[in-house]
């Protein structure tokens, strides 16, 4: 494989973020709103980082933040998402179908100076497997590792990684693995929960909870100095206050821009904005396991049927958003146009529900996080709104994104949640082993064995046609028994200052040490 350029850096290659202030970074204080040194940029997210470790999380909002004080092996290309460029490899080969071996750059250290390298790497690839000494296996990352055997060092630059089985998407899974260093968790699993100690491109400087992380540029990082010096990631949950931020010049970035809203922005001469497909799938995830009335596949069908996608899509999304049939929008591995989605069909919902056994209806609870998914509460309305019409009340619970984040991670959920799952890999496969696959850990309430063997199938095939025919199965298979209320993928729209060079990325990964300001 051909190893990544290391500088100069091409403009606007990958999905950044900016914004002026006027103290240096150092002194950033609760208030980011006044202009500052032409160097420094703020990105508004809509929820802060819920840790500091890059393995004990599985929410892009805090990947974004921690992509910057971590590097992983490999990262997905900016122009093509299908290809990955090197990281801390810079190199790598196929031994065998369950065995890649991975050539290491060298003289790469981590903030406190301690080395990367093959038993690095073997750290890493141990802790995810739960192999470290007295250590349990992080909860919200082991599971896009499971088929992943260990790692084994040939020597300081060179490790070999083995999986159980092929598996297709290991370069993508390793794009997420972000390498902490040998040793730091080792005593104290929470080690890192505060306090990130990276190889990546900027250190922090303050993180203050629920308001902004400030962080600076490394001048010596091994692939050239970020061109942006200061960098802040804002929690900002309201649209409106993004939206305020970003049209008095304070912040350069806003993401999860109201498409009502796109106008405005680009005619405000301060900013402008952009969309990019997106690979956040939106889905109401049904608890198929735990409420007796949602066991029957007949009622799920009836709740996909009773919401008409389509008028969602304009009414609340102005047309920012594609209708999926399943989880698999045309840009991902495995779409088929044979697979139809479920058409509007109230009187069709109402007779599924009467023969399984609910003429008039049943009462459940829809969780939604506060700010976290673009309308994600108006989109839940209106969901609410579709199935009253058929005698489903649906009780919409919106909480703050820290309890939703726990409720999911504990499995201790209602009925129902909304959620988009942003899928990096460009793959269903991913989200199949983790939220449809049967278990009772991870994302899944749901269990369907015949279903598992098709997941599993596909998540071990590497010829692509072949895995592509297992997935359009597969997706056939989850119509006749859906785990969600089929939904949409988004269209993510930002708006972005003026002053910054900047492409979005269809993966969502918002990473600065690619970006520049004009001028």
């Amino acid at each position: 494989m051909k190893p990544p350029r290391l500088s100069p850096r091409p403009v606007a290659v990958a999905l950044v973020a900016g914004a002026i202030l006027a103290v240096p970074a150092a002194s950033f204080g609760r208030d980011a709103g006044t202009r500052a040194t032409a160097n420094t940029v703020v990105v508004a997210q809509s929820v802060d980082p819920t840790t500091m470790d890059p393995q004990n999380q599985r929410e892009t909002t805090t990947f974004n933040v921690l992509i910057h004080f971590y590097d992983p092996l490999v990262l997905r290309n900016t122009k093509n998402p299908k290809k990955f460029d090197g990281i801390l490899a810079t190199k790598w080969r196929s031994l065998s179908p369950t065995k890649t071996q991975f050539t290491l750059r060298k003289g790469v250290k981590y903030d406190d100076g301690s080395a990367f390298d093959a038993a690095n790497v073997k750290y890493n690839i141990d802790r995810v497997l739960g192999k470290l000494p007295g250590q349990k296996t992080p909860p919200l990352i082991n599971f896009q590792f499971t088929d992943f055997k260990g790692a084994t060092v040939v020597n300081p630059t060179t490790v070999i990684i083995q999986t159980k089985s092929p598996d297709p998407l290991l370069l993508a899974r390793l794009s997420s693995l972000l390498m902490i260093p040998t040793g730091s968790v080792t005593k104290d699993p929470n080690a890192l929960a505060a306090k990130p100690n990276g190889t990546g491109p900027y250190t922090l400087v303050t993180w203050d909870r629920n308001n902004q992380v400030v962080m600076k540029a490394k001048p010596n990082y091994f692939r050239g100095a970020p061109r942006i010096t200061n960098v802040i990631f804002k929690d900002m949950p309201d649209d409106a206050s993004r939206l305020a931020a970003l049209q008095a010049g304070s912040v350069d970035l806003i993401s999860n821009l109201p498409p009502a809203n796109v106008s405005q922005v680009n005619s405000s001469g301060q900013a402008a904005a952009r969309s990019v497909p997106s690979a956040r799938i939106t889905s109401v995830w049904l608890n198929t396991l735990d409420t007796p009335q949602l066991k029957k596949p007949a009622v799920r069908q009836a709740l996909n049927y009773a919401v008409d996608v389509n008028t969602i899509i304009k009414k609340v999304m102005n047309g920012y958003a594609l209708r999926t049939a399943t989880i698999v929008p045309p840009y991902f591995f495995g779409y088929s146009k044979s697979v139809k989605p479920f058409g509007y069909n109230p009187d069709k919902a109402k007779r599924l529900l009467k023969q399984a056994g609910f003429p008039n209806g049943f009462s459940m609870k829809m969780m939604v996080p506060a700010g976290r998914y673009l309308l994600g509460e108006q989109i839940a309305q209106a969901v609410s709104g579709y199935l009253g019409k058929v005698g489903v009340k649906m009780k919409v619970d919106i909480v703050d994104f820290g309890v939703f984040a726990k409720a999911t991670q504990t499995r201790k959920i209602p009925a129902s949640f909304f959620a988009g799952w942003g899928e990096s890999f460009f793959s269903p496969i991913d989200e199949a082993q983790v939220a449809i696959l049967c278990g009772t850990k991870g994302f899944s309430w749901y269990c369907n064995k015949s279903v598992d063997k098709l997941i599993n199938s596909a998540a071990t095939t590497i010829n692509q046609a072949k895995q592509d025919a297992t997935i359009v199965k597969m997706q056939r298979a989850i119509l006749k028994d859906p785990p969600f209320i089929y939904l949409f993928a988004y269209k993510d729209i930002y708006g972005v200052s003026k002053r910054l060079n900047w492409t979005p990325r269809t993966d969502e990964t918002i990473y600065m040490d690619e970006a520049s300001l004009k001028g």
